[in-house]
């Protein structure tokens, strides 16, 4: 993370202030108001003040930075934004007032060839500033982007504490701050359950707090990241605020085309694609092509649909909102109280609304643009998506029933014939290459070409009678079967050349011609296999180390290597694809493990100094002995078992040291992609 200059620390330290009091608030009560907007829209110079709905006023700094002033303010700077180790500037001191949400919007700066634009809302009750800051590449060439937020506290920081996210473990969404002052500060960097979040930084007794990430832009392409700043008259306050936050009230008020290009929040049910639902309070609600809206009761029984994949009958009381799409030719998008989505032609070419008078009308089809259901008692404020469930290209998604059948795949490793179970996702649409990837429920993931023509499922009917369809692979963007299980940093895996990674261990021997011999080696005894520094991609050059830190570099004899992945298939992997291979838990050889069973019987001995012994013992051999330990432990007695959990953490951290000091590309490695909740 890049560090502040002396000259722009002062400007760092404001921003993170502000940004640390905006996000403090009620965020759960938040709502994007029409009176949330600073003023009138237009051009106004900066610095320009907003007040804040405590008698202070947010100052707002050319770059963006923002500063609280009068009353208390807690912020001292806050949002300054960093991009790849440069401040965005700018010679403009001007910044518009968009004329539809309110949004101060600050345009035209730029940071080593990035384009950056901010766009800030500000809402008075709670005290709250939401920033949304779009970076586009035009450096003419793809770019991994780092963007770090850092914002400064007045009156100094008593406490803090990261908030984690319900959703996913191991992530944080926000920060708060206990102040010197009158009150606490709220940070959100990050909505619940996103797959890409901010990494939080704070060191208890600094007044800074930084966030930050890293993210690849595409040449020409854009991303953007949303976080808010706020006040809280106390860090439970703040802490309530962050968790009970409706990250669709966020969006809601937000360009479409400036919403879907946020990475750090996930996506939201009021949305399909670029169009919003429309949803009735106490009404439904129909608008029309003109930008009239009728308000009334649809009368309709059932939506019938003709899709390319068959006919789908909906009832009503499973239905939420219709939309219809296309100028010329227009077809209808149903949507349904689970989130599903369907695409087709209705049967029925009017709906009948009853309207507040009694007057049954029916309003032609093609006049009307959507259409909602009024809220629903006990519906779900945000739909999970977690079930199996294809997903078109047009849009559509649609749940189903798991495939009876093998999933059969065409791949480098030769035809796989997958269980169902096994499979987290299929993915047919695969922006980088023509090629489909399999996601496996281990976290294994890889290229390949689904033989299948036709998918043929039956729809998940929510209880009712299910119906068999069958998709056209063509037309199908994923296929989406179960949740991938989080990587264990002890987990082996493979990483190959053309970025498959396969989540499991070598098995078998492996005869390696050296310089002076032909060693056979067990593949449970190798820690690592990888190619030597400066080897030609393809080549059969390999470095084995094994588990008592020996390494032997020389040429396998045999072509393949064996892998059996973590979810039980096994797989024939070429060794000219190899990247690397790291087991961080080896099997010891014969004599090791006759070693550990021997220190382990010697922790229940009568003499103490012996069991000291032992236990130091297996401490020196290092996290080699960990899976041995894991075995023995059951049948040992109750003072050699909490011997064996005592090594056993010492044992973790020695494992999680050497992590760190691995080379780069080494361990576990990145998430493989999560497709869960993806418009």
């Amino acid at each position: 993370m890049t560090r502040p200059t002396a000259a722009a620390f002062v400007t760092w330290g404001l921003a993170a202030g502000l940004l640390a009091t905006t996000t403090g608030t009620a965020l759960a009560q938040l709502r994007v108001r029409p009176g949330a907007a600073p003023a009138a829209a237009g051009t106004v110079s900066l610095p320009y003040g907003v007040p804040d709905g405590t008698g202070g006023t947010w100052q707002v700094y050319p770059f963006g930075q923002i500063q609280q002033s009068g009353n208390q303010p807690l912020y001292s700077q806050g949002a300054m934004l960093n991009v790849n180790g440069a401040q965005p500037m700018s010679q403009n001191r001007q910044a518009r007032i968009d004329d539809k949400t309110g949004e101060l919007v600050l345009e035209g700066m730029n940071a080593n060839g990035l384009a950056v634009t901010r766009r800030l809302l500000f809402e008075k009750d709670p005290p709250v500033v939401r920033y949304v800051d779009v970076i586009k590449n035009n450096t003419g060439r793809d770019q991994a982007v780092s963007l770090t937020l850092s914002s400064n506290i007045n009156f100094g920081v008593q406490a803090a504490q990261t908030v984690p996210d319900p959703k996913r473990k191991g992530q944080d969404v926000g920060w708060v701050a206990q102040t010197n002052g009158n009150g606490a500060v709220m940070e959100v960097f990050a909505g619940k359950g996103a797959k890409t979040a901010m990494t939080i930084s704070h060191q208890q007794g600094n007044n800074v707090v930084t966030a930050g990430l890293t993210v690849a832009v595409p040449t020409g392409k854009e991303v953007a990241v949303m976080h808010l700043h706020g006040v809280h008259p106390s860090v439970d306050a703040a802490t309530q605020f962050v968790l009970k936050l409706r990250e669709q009230d966020l969006l809601r008020k937000m360009p479409p085309d400036v919403r879907k290009l946020i990475v750090n929040f996930p996506s939201q049910s009021n949305m399909v694609g670029d169009l919003e639902l429309l949803r009735g309070d106490a009404l439904d609600v129909v608008e029309l092509r003109g930008g009239d809206q009728l308000r009334g009761t649809l009368k309709q029984s059932n939506f019938d649909l003709v899709t390319f994949y068959g006919p789908v009958s909906l009832p009503a009381d499973r239905v939420v909102a219709l939309l219809n799409v296309g100028a010329f030719r227009p077809r209808q998008l149903v949507v349904t109280t689970d989130g599903q989505i369907f695409g087709g032609t209705l049967k029925q070419d009017k709906l009948d609304l009853q309207l507040s008078s009694g007057q049954i009308t029916k309003v032609p089809l093609d006049q009307v643009t959507r259409a909602g259901y009024r809220k629903r008692p006990g519906e779900p404020e945000e739909w999970t998506l977690d079930k199996p469930m294809v997903v078109m290209r047009s849009g559509e998604r649609v749940a189903v029933r798991p495939p009876a059948g093998l999933v059969e795949v065409a791949t480098r490793y030769g035809k796989l014939s997958l269980d169902p179970k096994m499979v987290s996702a299929l993915v047919l649409q695969n922006e980088d290459s023509g090629a489909h990837q399999v996601v496996l429920t281990d976290g294994s993931r890889f290229t390949g070409l689904l033989t299948a023509d036709v998918l043929e499922m039956a729809l998940d009917a929510g209880g009712g009678p299910d119906q068999t369809v069958r998709f056209p692979a063509g037309a199908v963007a994923r296929v989406q079967l179960g949740k991938t299980a989080e990587q264990d940093d002890t987990a082996a895996v493979v990483r190959l050349a053309n970025d498959d990674l396969l989540v499991g261990h070598l098995t078998g021997q492996i005869k390696v011609d050296t310089a002076f011999d032909t060693l056979t080696l067990n593949a449970a005894e190798i820690r690592e296999l990888r190619r030597p520094p400066g080897t030609a991609a393809g080549g059969s050059d390999v470095q084995v180390t094994l588990f008592d830190g020996s390494t032997v570099g020389g040429q396998p004899q045999d072509p393949d290597l064996s892998v059996e992945l973590a979810g039980g298939l096994t797989m024939r992997v070429p060794l000219a694809l190899l990247e690397e291979y790291v087991q961080p838990q080896p099997s010891p050889g014969k004599e090791t493990e006759a070693r550990i069973a021997e220190l382990v019987k010697n922790l229940s001995a009568d003499d103490w100094k012996a069991r000291d012994r032992a236990q130091q013992g297996l401490t020196n051999l290092g996290p080699v002995a960990a899976g041995t330990l894991r075995k023995l432990r059951a049948g040992q007695s109750a003072e050699a078992q909490q011997r064996i959990d005592s090594i056993l953490k010492e044992l973790d951290k020695l494992r999680e040291k050497e992590a760190g000091n691995r080379p780069a590309g080494g361990g576990a490695g990145a998430q493989p992609p999560v497709f869960l909740n993806k418009e």
